[in-house]
C-alpha cells in the first residue's frame, strides 16, 4: 500500500507544480492587456478568456496538491478535542464525501465534455476571440479524478497515523 500512497502523493506535488507555472503566463495575459488597454488605447480581446483559462486550470489541478499539504481551508473546532480514534472517524468520513462528491463530478463532468468535444463547443461569452472550450470542460473531471485519489491516499495515511499512535 506505500506504493499506493508514494504514487497519488507524486502525481498530486508534480501536477500541482507544473500548474503552479500557469501563475507567469496568467501575470503576462493581465499585465499585456492592462498596457495595450490603458497605455496604448487599444482592446485585446482574447485576454480575458485566456486568464480564466489560465485561472481555471491552475485552481483545478492544484487542489489534489493542496490536499496533499493539507492546506485547504479546514474547520477544525471539533478535531481538537477528539482522540485519535475520533479524528480518524470524522478523516475519514469527510474524505469519502470528497470522493463520492468527485466520483460525481468525475460522471458528470466526463458526459459533459464529451458531449462538448462533439460540438466542439466555444465559449458563450461572445468576444471576438470565441475560442473553443471543449478542451478546458476536461480538466474538470481530471481534477476530480484527482482529488479524490489523493483523499484515498490520505485515508491511509490518517489510518497508519492511527495504528502508530495506538501501538504507542
Amino acid at each position: 500500500m506505500g506504493w499506493f500512497v508514494r504514487s497519488i502523493d507524486w502525481i498530486s506535488e508534480h501536477t500541482g507544480r507544473l500548474a503552479a507555472w500557469l501563475v507567469v503566463p496568467l501575470i503576462l495575459t493581465i499585465v499585456y492587456s492592462v498596457v495595450v488597454r490603458y497605455w496604448l488605447g487599444g482592446v485585446v480581446h482574447w485576454a480575458f478568456e485566456m486568464s480564466i483559462f489560465f485561472y481555471g486550470v491552475l485552481v483545478m489541478l492544484g487542489g489534489a496538491f493542496t490536499l496533499k499539504h493539507q492546506a485547504h481551508v479546514r474547520v477544525d473546532v471539533l478535531a481538537q478535542y477528539l482522540g485519535p480514534r475520533w479524528r480518524f472517524g470524522l478523516d475519514l468520513a469527510s474524505f469519502v464525501m470528497v470522493i463520492a462528491v468527485c466520483g460525481l463530478v468525475v460522471w458528470i463532468g466526463t458526459r459533459s465534455a464529451w458531449m462538448s468535444t462533439l460540438r466542439l463547443e466555444r465559449s458563450p461569452l461572445q468576444t471576438p476571440f470565441d475560442p473553443q472550450i471543449w478542451w478546458f470542460k476536461w480538466f474538470i473531471p481530471l481534477a476530480a479524478g484527482l482529488i479524490a485519489l489523493q483523499s484515498l491516499a490520505e485515508i491511509v495515511k490518517a489510518w497508519r497515523t492511527l495504528v502508530k499512535t495506538s501501538q504507542e
